[in-house]
């Protein structure tokens, strides 16, 4: 029996025998270990600077990482959308790249969402650009491999406050900003009650007209437009939403820049209207530190997505 034998080139590693009879290798020392790995580890595409929308003379832009098969066979990945802190003011892009790698690696197609800062547009101008990044994704599926039934958005400090809004079943006459239906909620260390976050004695900011949720605002004090502030609040919509997605909390217990309280507020509301929620609270984390992105804390984030994973 011949074995037929047919030759390309890889782009990273030259000549590749592409035989579908190519042998497997058999060791012959002795102190050779044979492994078998079963669950692939991906390999990785950077799509840099992804142009999803535009407004206010701004381009908007998203970090796009997918995960790359070993041999491609049409899949398609669940997709986070990724929503970063920076109190609502202009993001760096870049830097959570590293991290969100890690979550690419295991299986998702991530994309780091740009919005427009508050110098720029009030609010609700960051939540609708939010929910227009994940319809992008939705209408580009294919390009970027994305599984349309399973989207999910995930925000750390102001960027979990916008990814909340998009999980509320909401709609903005104004502008028109219709909310795609998306899977779950995390949210990291999130500010929930703009009205009276900085009522907490632990609060950074004095929710004056110059405090990041007062600039959100357009130099706004928060006690002087209650309804302003309750209106750019996740918490005030918890008790009228029935179809608000599962969410995923999780928050330091000495957080010097978003109190504790804030997390707890929204667990607590989700609990008596009995939405699905989970709440971690880390002991001795602070704003951002280094215990939201342990293997520990991305394991239960991954779980959190794979319980709610649609067929």
């Amino acid at each position: 029996m011949s074995l037929v034998t047919t030759w390309t080139v890889d782009a990273q590693n030259g000549p590749r025998n592409n035989s579908s009879n190519f042998p497997e290798a058999v060791p012959t020392n002795s102190k050779a270990q044979l492994i078998d790995q079963q669950e692939e580890v991906y390999k990785l595409s950077y799509l840099k600077d992804v142009v999803y929308g535009h407004a206010d003379s701004v381009d908007l832009k998203l970090q796009i990482i997918t995960p790359e098969p070993y041999q491609y066979n049409g899949e398609k990945f669940p997709c986070i959308m990724y929503v970063r802190g920076s109190a609502w003011m202009k993001q760096n892009l870049y830097t959570d790249v590293p991290l969100l790698a890690a979550m690419a690696h295991r299986g998702y197609v991530v994309a780091i969402v740009e919005y427009r800062s508050s110098d720029i547009a009030t609010f609700p101008a960051q939540r609708n650009d939010a929910i227009a990044a994940v319809n992008f994704m939705r209408d580009n599926a294919d390009k970027y491999m994305v599984d349309t039934n399973n989207l999910f958005v995930w925000g750390s400090s102001s960027g979990a406050h916008i990814a909340l809004f998009t999980g509320l079943e909401m709609k903005d006459k104004k502008e028109n900003a219709a909310v795609p239906e998306i899977n779950g909620v995390i949210a990291y260390f999130p500010p929930t009650d703009i009205l009276h976050l900085h009522e907490d004695p632990t609060a950074a900011s004095k929710g004056d007209a110059n405090s990041p949720e007062g600039l959100l605002l357009g130099k706004v004090t928060m006690w002087e437009a209650p309804e302003k502030a309750k209106e750019a609040s996740p918490l005030y919509y918890i008790k009228d939403n029935p179809n608000m997605p599962p969410v995923f909390l999780a928050h330091g217990t000495k957080d010097r820049v978003v109190p504790f309280s804030q997390s707890d507020a929204l667990a607590n509301e989700m609990e008596k209207y009995g939405h699905k929620y989970e709440f971690y609270a880390l002991r001795n984390a602070d704003h951002g530190s280094w215990q939201f992105w342990t293997k520990e804390m991305l394991d239960k984030v991954d779980g959190f997505i794979k319980k709610h994973l649609k067929k």
